[in-house]
This record gives structure tokens, sequence and C-alpha cells, in this order.
């Protein structure tokens, strides 16, 4: 809540006159005033039996969830009942209705400011009503606080998210119930100093408001939309996990805390100062900063944000409204046997002969032409220069990077990933699987003679001549000429090499015939942050932005980046020449890129699986409307898009994947229909095991320290092929603050928020 000198103009989080709580207990609309029922609020015990928001003790309060696809995702077939789920936050207490069922009850009735998780079932044919009653607290006379030398006003809000894409704007319909105090009692003497003056009006409620099919009039009005600088926050909630209760509960009378259990799960009662038990489960204590953003939905209430007490709120989704104009393709990839997937190790796991042979194979590639290749290994052989030209060819694209800076960067990287695996297995079958290399893993070090050498390089240019690759080679003198797509196309591109005709980037002037690190060995990634992507619950691009930028709907959620920080922590710049994996272009020159790529993928094929129940959706990428990030932000180009070629200057066929024999060009979805956990080739050692065990070595940990807002100005540098976001971040709001007074409009429009910020997630 907010503090203002002035009582008529500040307000805080409680609004709703005391008669009002009578109401909560009743389900009845009250007319006068009067003191709240015992308990101020739903009887103990909370929302009525599965109401209570559904995954009861599964979730943990800071832990991020988005229940919404900020990206317009394509639309799949409703064969039936439709599960949604979702998250609402109302200042200070609500009750919500979908289709004339009583659905959820917050079970805290003023403070702290909890958010409330939600499940419900559409029947999948059906519009779709929403109708959400929501109430601020206050006195009689229409304040709260009114026990203390300075009682005030309270502002009330509402904020909700749903999976359906349905989120509050103002596009939902207001009625006040309760308003005050009156102009008229204002005018009469009626301030904070004179309290008896004060005079609050009720109207009846609509009859049958919450009913399906009701239909709002003119008393209705649209909402108002605010933002959180001006109707805040308020407390952030507290789940005390040992004692499973929700703190911490104040007096809305003393504003002092609720001396029962320590304020944990107490709602205020006016005849028990110490307060009243209430029974709480952990998805009805929510950070509500956490689970919810402003990047995709808005704060609403009505056009008063400091007098109206008790408001209601409705909406109608037609049933035919959908997210998209593209429906979701059928996937008719075979779910593979328990046991048949090939398993990416992680490469100090493996024996040393098992290192020997990946090693020798790959110098194979890099050493052997096309043409001999496949005459001795066979049609998936490819050179090791292939993969670095291929890369080139897409980064490199006049439209825009085909590889990186948007949702197309890990289906791209899992495809060229996969193609790598493919030819390097043809060199040496018993291979069995590429392996991965896990930063988080100190020891023992790979930057030493048994795996990757130095880093930095130990050459007099920082060339790294030790370790397995020790001098591997740089091709000089490069044309593009001799390379073409799998249907014996040329390739049309810009890239032609390095100023001094090296397959470098085009800016690099660097003549050093081997691989350089300008970088440090002491770099790492911490294993929990990379299982925090890994098993975040949102969409496509939500896992995106945690593992390039490390921020998803406006919180920064990990302290480093899975992606980009290998490449500038290893690779490096000497001025401004990027090393061989720092160089945006060329980056798979340096051999660590494909085992650093494959750890990269293994977080994305661990989110799939985490977040399976998205899959008939394509786990929500793009389909239409697609903008970039980074050094794409601001762009919309072919190839983007869920059913758009991945680099159609030079794309991958199903031959090229192994998908089958033809040379058909791959799409996005095609990548997330194939190479899904359940469908792909390989799967990961962390995935079998997790499987076989209890999970917990694949889970992460959630500290509310460590979720942390992003002011909007943040901007950050750029690093190899995307961008790593470097942040300044605030703490959660959790104690009362100053700010503005006035309340203001956003220009956000209706649902069509969706996709509103998500540039500003993933851009540098």
């Amino acid at each position: 809540f907010r503090k203002s000198s002035d009582p008529m103009v500040r307000c805080s989080f409680h609004g709703a006159v005391l008669g009002f709580y009578s109401a909560i207990m009743t389900g009845h609309a009250q007319t006068g005033g009067g003191p709240p029922p015992s308990g101020g609020g739903p009887p103990p015990g909370g929302a009525p039996p599965g109401m209570g928001g559904g995954g009861a003790g599964t979730l943990v309060a800071t832990e991020p969830h988005f229940a919404v696809n900020a990206e317009k995702q394509c639309n799949a077939a409703t064969t039936g009942p439709v599960t949604i789920t979702g998250y609402i936050y109302c200042d200070n207490y609500f009750e919500f209705w979908f289709n004339g069922a009583l659905v959820a009850k917050d079970p805290m009735t003023f403070t702290p400011h909890n958010a409330v998780e939600v499940s419900f079932e559409w029947d999948g044919v059906s519009d779709k009503e929403y109708a959400i009653m929501c109430m601020d607290y206050a006195s009689t006379s229409g304040y709260e606080y009114t026990e203390t030398d300075a009682p005030q006003l309270g502002d009330g809000v509402l904020i909700a998210e749903f999976s359906d894409g349905t989120v509050t704007s103002s596009a939902w319909s207001v009625f006040v119930v309760t308003s005050g105090p009156t102009t008229a009692s204002i005018e009469a003497g009626c301030s904070a100093t004179n309290l008896g003056a004060c005079v609050v009006e009720t109207v009846e409620e609509p009859a049958g408001w919450v009913d399906r099919g009701f239909a709002v009039d003119e008393s209705w009005s649209s909402a108002t939309e605010y933002t959180a600088d001006v109707a805040g926050w308020g407390r952030t909630p507290s789940w005390n996990s040992s004692a499973s209760c929700c703190g911490t509960a104040t007096s809305p009378m003393t504003q002092g805390p609720l001396p029962l259990n320590g304020g944990c799960s107490v709602n205020y009662a006016p005849d028990s100062p110490d307060g009243l038990a209430v029974a709480v489960v952990q998805s009805e204590c929510l950070d509500p900063t956490v689970v919810l953003s402003e990047l995709r939905s808005t704060m609403i209430w009505s056009s008063d944000l400091e007098r109206d007490n008790r408001v209601l709120f409705r909406l109608t989704v037609p049933a035919d409204t959908v997210s998209s104009s593209v429906e979701c393709p059928v996937c008719d990839a075979a779910v593979k046997a328990a046991g048949s997937q090939r398993e990416r190790k992680e490469v100090r796991t493996l024996s040393a002969d098992e290192w020997k042979k990946v090693v020798e194979a790959m110098w194979i590639m890099k050493t052997t032409s096309q043409a001999d290749g496949v005459a001795a290994y066979g049609a998936s052989f490819r050179t090791y220069d292939y993969f670095v030209v291929k890369h080139a060819v897409a980064e490199r694209d006049l439209r825009g990077d085909q590889a990186h800076g948007g949702p197309m960067f890990m289906t791209w990287h899992t495809a060229f990933t996969l193609e790598f695996e493919n030819a390097l297995l043809s060199v040496d079958p018993s291979i069995l699987a590429l392996p991965y290399w896990d930063a988080s893993i100190v020891e023992p070090s790979v930057f030493t003679e048994d795996y990757f050498g130095s880093c930095p390089g130990t050459g007099p240019g920082s060339e790294v001549v030790d370790g397995a690759f020790k001098n591997w080679p740089i091709t000089s003198n490069f044309t593009l000429d001799i390379y073409t797509t799998a249907t014996g196309e040329a390739i049309v591109s810009p890239f032609a090499g390095s100023q001094v005709g090296m397959l470098r980037g085009a800016t690099s002037t660097r003549t050093e015939t081997v691989v350089m690190r300008f970088g440090s060995d002491a770099y790492t990634f911490a294993s929990n942050d990379f299982w925090k992507c890994s098993n975040l619950d949102g969409y496509w691009n939500d896992w995106y932005g945690c593992a390039e930028g490390g921020i998803v709907g406006g919180l920064s959620l990990v302290n480093a980046v899975i992606h980009g920080g290998a490449h500038q922590g290893i690779g490096g710049k000497s001025g401004s020449d990027s090393s061989d994996f720092e160089d945006p272009t060329t980056s798979p020159n340096d051999p660590i890129f494909f085992f650093h790529h494959a750890n990269v993928d293994r977080s994305a094929f661990h989110w799939m699986a985490n977040n399976a129940d998205k899959r008939a959706t394509y786990y929500g990428y793009p389909a239409e409307d697609v903008t970039g990030a980074g050094q794409n932000a601001g762009k919309s180009f072919y190839g983007q898009s869920l059913l758009d070629t991945m680099s159609d200057a030079w794309p991958f066929t199903a031959q090229d994947l192994g998908f089958s024999d033809s040379t058909e060009a791959q799409t996005n979805a095609d990548i997330l229909c194939r190479v899904a956990p359940p469908t792909a080739v390989y799967t990961y050692d962390s995935m079998v095991a997790c499987a076989a065990g209890d999970g917990s070595a694949c889970k992460a940990t959630w500290d509310a320290a460590e979720v942390t807002e992003v002011p909007s100005t943040t901007s950050s540098p750029e690093t190899n092929d995307t961008t790593t976001v470097v942040s300044t971040t605030t703490g959660n709001e959790s104690s009362v603050e100053a700010g503005s007074d006035q309340a203001t409009t956003s220009s956000a429009s209706g649902i069509a928020i969706l996709g509103a910020g998500l540039a500003l997630l993933l851009m540098s």
C-alpha cells in the first residue's frame, strides 16, 4: 500500500466496507455497514474443497510460473474438456467464478498480499465467462487503520492471468457495489480526523451476475487500467514450509502484526484482536510479482482507485477466440521405445578410449574431403568445416540472423548439433552419441591436455597448442563456392570469410592459422541456474529468455546465462578482436562449441520434458507476428515462425537429420515434433538418471532474494551468438512504499497484449 498526506488522494491496500465482509461468509451482498463476521473472511479452511487452485503443496512460493504465453502460439484442435490454470491477485480479497461455478476464494482477507493459483475445466465448446468479486478492506467510514493516529484510504487492484490467454485489461467490465466516503460526506466534513461524518454508499449487486449467460448493461463500465507504480504490489507473502502457513498478517485497524501464530495464516477479526487461524496451502501463498507480470497483463479497478471498495468484474471470451490464425500441425513422429534412444553423456564420464574415439573421429572430419568422406563413411558424413560454414551462412543472412536472436535459436542449434552427431557417428558408430560439456562441473577441469587444452591459449597469439584438439587448423583462402545445399543448389549468402581470407567472421583481421582463446579457464556455470531454466513453468520463449538472458517476464531468474556466457567467458576478446569461440559468425571453429551446445540442448530437452503438457501447441513456440531479440531486435523475417523453414538459404533436410531419405527442408515445427524427449533419437544421461531415481537431482531450489524485478531501462552488452543480459535489479516490495498518487490508464488494449515485452526479455 501507499501513503499520502491527503487522505482523499492517497490509498493503501484496503477499502471494502466492514459490513461487506459478511457477504464473504453468506455469498450475498449487504446493504449496510457493520463489523465483519468472525474471521473477517472465508471460514477456516480457505476455499471450498477442490476450489483452492489445484497443485496444493506442489509449488515453491518464490518459483516463477507463467500461465500466459506472451507469444501467439498455434491453435491445437479441441477434442474435449480443457483444463485452464491461472493466477489471481486481488488487493485484498477475491472470489472467482467460471461459467457460473465457484472456483476459488482467497483464504487471506487482508495481508499479506498473496496471489492464488487456480485450476478449472472448460468444456471446450461454450463461451468462457469469467466473474471475479474483488474487495478492498475499509471500515464503515471508508478508512482503514482507524485505531491509529493516521487513518487512511485504501486502494484495491486486480490482476490475473489464465493459461488460455485471458488476462486482465480494460476489456473487462466493472460494476461498483460499495464506494466511500461519498463526495457529499466529504463536503460535510468527513476526513481522517472526523470519521464520524463519513458515509459509505452501497448498491445492490446485479442479480445473477456470476451466472452463465449474464449480459452486462449500461450500469457496468470498462475497467480502468493502472500500473504497479500507482496501485502497488503491497506486502509480499512468505511461505513458512516448516509450519505450512502463509505470513505475515497485519491488522487493518492498528496496522500492527496479528499476534496469533506470529501472523502466519491468520485473518483479522474485530472480536479477536489476536486474529483467527485460517487454513492456507502453498499454492494460495504465492508472490504476485513472481507469477504475474505487467508485461503480460494489466492491473485493473474501477475509475476511482481510492474510494471504490467492493467491485465486480466480468469478461466473456467467445469459444472460437484463438491465439493466432495458425493451426497446429499434426506431429506424426513415433514415440521411441524405452531404452532405444542413444544416450548423450557428460564428456568426463567417458572412458579414455571412448573419448579418444570422439577426438579421432572429429580429426577425420576436419582433414577429409566431403567426397572422400562420403565414399568411406556414407551419406551422413560431413566435413568439420561444413558446419562452420553452415553456421556462418545462417548468422550472416541479410534478412536477419537465422540461428540466433529469437525463438529459432534452439530449434536451429538442435538440428545443427544433431546433424553433427550423425556425421560423427558415420565415422565411428561405436561412439554411440555426442558427449556434452557441463560447465557447472569444475573438477576435473576440461582445460587440460586430456580435453580441450588451455584457456587462454598458450601460443604466442593465444593459440590453443595443447589438448586433444591442439593446433586445430582454421581454413585459409576460404571460398563459399565449394559448398552446395543438399539438393545441389548454390548457396546464396554474403558470407565470404574474413578480411584476410580465412574462415572467420567478416570483421576479423586475425591471421593465426589455428584456434585462439582469450578467455579464462575459471569460467563456470551454477548448476542450480541450469536447473532453474530447465524446470521453468512457462512457454518456449520463456525458456529462451532464461537460457539466453536470464530474464523472463521482467524477472531476473539466474545469475549467468547458459548459452552466451561460455562463448564470452571461454572465447573472450583481445581488444576488439574476437576469439574463435566468441566470433558470432564462425564460433564452431573451436571444437568446444559442439560439446557446449549439446549441453544447451540438454537444458531445452529437460525443459520440454517438464512442460510436456504444452506439446500439442509445440510448447507455445511463436506461430505468427514474431519479433526477434538481441541483434534481431525489432526485426520480423522468414525463418522465425513455427512453420517457417529454418535458414532456407541452406536448410536442414529430413535426410540431413536422419528422419528419412527425403530432401524436404525442415521447419521449426519439424524439430519440435521429431526431436522432443519422447521422439528424439537421443536422450541424456541426466534424463535417464532422474527418471530412474526420485528426480531431485534434476530440480532447482528457489530463493526469494534471487528472483528480482528488472528495471525496464536495463540494457546489456552483446556477447557472441546472442546477448547476455547483465542486469541491475531491485528487490520485491515487502513493505510500505511511498509513490505516485495519480492513477493512470494504460494504452494496452484487451487480451491482445500477449507478446508485448517479449523482446525486452531477450534483447540486449
